[in-house]
């Protein structure tokens, strides 16, 4: 941990001597008035810049601290931990400007980033019920919201923003509602509204937008995270990508203009790492559907938890609580039909990692969407799984069951020769892990199908794999008593007569037609399971 805070220490140090070139008297561009500060137990920090070795002394209620801005300029303030509420005013003052300055209607609470493509970018404006729910924002004053502007990349780490779209502002119509894919993101929106709710509008809630559509995992990755996977710098966008907006007749979100691995990490991320957050929430891996040897499900199932673990690192906040969103339905590349499956194996590989949640989208596909099957527009039920997870998480809220049901494992209970020669009728029992399960039984919902519109072969539910050839036959699926049993017919030869399946899976396809739930009424997740012979 002390290498951890070294390099963190060593990082800062080198993008303030950028930013304190100019050595004006000011707050950094990521803070402003109508802000959330981090409340109790954290100590919430303020920073900027000024003229090297200045004495600026920090004012908060009844608190009064002197610092000093170090050879650069730099200066930075540690409140003293502050119980969720306010109003408040900072003040600042430089010795060597003889200047003051303010942050005004400040409140405490819990700050969180949303990060992530156009998923995340996705605005309120663009969703279901978007005249209601902006209208709704009026009466959420004390949520504040900021959207990073995207017109900023860089190859070196940045100690301030380059662009702000929208700069810190109280919830309202207006800050909510501006529009079609410029603020204020859905899914981010959703995910704090809920837990302000929660929380009897007791607790304010600060939520920091920074997404851009259309950009890969290795752009939000820091070089050292970049290195755990081996990751070589080329740029590229999915193919299977590229073909959704072919085929939506959409824009390629950014493509252009952040190919470059690093980039947004060290211009969108880099100058809130000072800043003390409760966590942050994901919406990101569409860029990444693929098979090359930086996109695909195992290669996402390293990057994704190695970024993970950096921004935590480099947050200087271990055990920071991070939610994301497992990819939605959509008609990807034709050539391959599991790609989006894959990804979204490869995303669950971060429930490995302490204190992660994962809100699965899987069921909420859109193909009618006018932004693209890709983009669907239901963000409410979305936002409020990500709150299910850091309620669970974050808050230790005794919530009955905040993620789907995880499938654990699965056994032939039954298997008989079928009419047709060398096919066997074989019954698979489905294991579950208890705590995803809930209180109540799963329930099996019936009469699932593939949309209009959807090309059957991205459509799948059940599934069994024959052993004998590896092959995989469309299976349906049963409630025996508390037990989901899955019922199929599959080739045999005399090697594999006595274990004639090899595997499982359910949902395993672009479009999953998912019917397990649980007492939240949370899908159980997509999987494919390999069998024991």
């Amino acid at each position: 941990m002390g290498g951890q805070l070294l390099g963190l220490v060593v990082s800062l140090a080198v993008i303030a001597a950028c930013a304190g070139q100019n050595h004006t008297f000011r707050f950094s561009n990521t803070l402003g008035s109508n802000m959330v500060l981090q409340r109790k137990p954290h100590q919430a920090v303020v920073w900027g810049w000024s003229y090297p070795q200045d004495t600026v002394t920090v004012y908060h209620a009844n608190w009064v601290g002197p610092f000093t801005a170090d050879e650069n300029g730099m200066w930075k303030a540690e409140l003293p931990s502050t119980e969720a509420g306010g109003p408040y005013t900072i003040s600042a003052q430089s010795k060597h400007y003889s200047s003051e300055m303010h942050l005004d209607n400040i409140v405490f609470g819990d700050v969180y980033l949303c990060g992530g493509q156009s998923n995340m970018q996705f605005t309120v404006d663009c969703g279901f019920n978007a005249s209601e729910e902006v209208a709704k924002a009026d009466s959420y004053e004390d949520i504040r919201v900021f959207t990073v502007g995207q017109k900023t990349t860089s190859p070196t780490p940045l100690a301030e923003l380059g662009t702000i779209a929208q700069n810190w502002t109280v919830a309202s119509k207006s800050s909510i509602g501006g529009g079609n894919w410029t603020y204020f993101s859905a899914v981010c929106w959703y995910f704090g509204r809920d837990l302000y709710d929660h929380f009897d509008r007791k607790v304010p809630i600060g939520l920091i937008s920074s997404n851009w559509g259309g950009t890969c995992v290795q752009r939000w990755s820091s070089t050292d995270a970049l290195t755990k996977c081996n990751q070589t710098v080329d740029g590229s966008v999915s193919q299977s990508y590229m073909d959704t907006f072919e085929a939506d007749g959409l824009p390629e979100f950014g493509q252009a203009a952040a190919a470059s691995d690093s980039n947004l990490y060290n211009a969108m991320i880099v100058p809130y790492l000072p800043m003390r957050i409760s966590g942050a929430i994901w919406y990101q891996g569409e860029c990444n559907v693929g098979a090359s040897s930086q996109h695909g499900g195992d290669y996402y199932g390293c990057q994704f938890p190695a970024m993970i673990d950096d921004w935590r690192t480099k947050f200087a906040l271990p055990d920071m609580y991070f939610g994301f969103v497992q990819l939605a339905p959509w008609i990807a590349s034709k050539s391959n039909s599991t790609a989006v499956a894959e990804l979204r194996q490869g995303q669950t590989m971060a429930l490995k990692l302490q204190n992660v949640g994962m809100a699965t989208a899987a069921d909420h596909g859109d193909p009618t969407s006018p932004f693209g099957s890709v983009h669907p527009r239901d963000k409410q039920d979305i936002g409020y799984r990500l709150s299910l997870t850091a309620l669970a998480l974050q808050y230790k809220e005794p919530i009955e069951v905040y993620q789907g049901p995880i499938c654990t494992g699965a056994t032939v209970s039954g298997m008989k020769p079928s009419t047709a020669p060398t096919m066997m009728d074989v019954t698979v029992s489905l294991d579950f892990q208890p705590s995803t399960v809930g209180q109540t039984p799963l329930t099996l919902r019936k009469n699932v199908v593939c949309p209009t519109g959807v090309p059957p072969a991205s459509c799948s539910s059940f599934e069994l794999q024959s052993r004998s050839d590896g092959s995989w036959h469309a299976a349906e699926a049963d409630q025996l008593g508390e037990n989901i049993a899955v019922m199929g017919t599959v080739p045999f030869n005399a090697t594999t007569k006595l274990h004639p399946v090899s595997g499982v899976r359910y949902g395993f396809s672009d479009w999953p037609l998912l019917s397990i739930y649980n007492s939240m009424k949370l899908p159980a997740v997509p999987f494919d399971l390999k069998m024991k012979s």
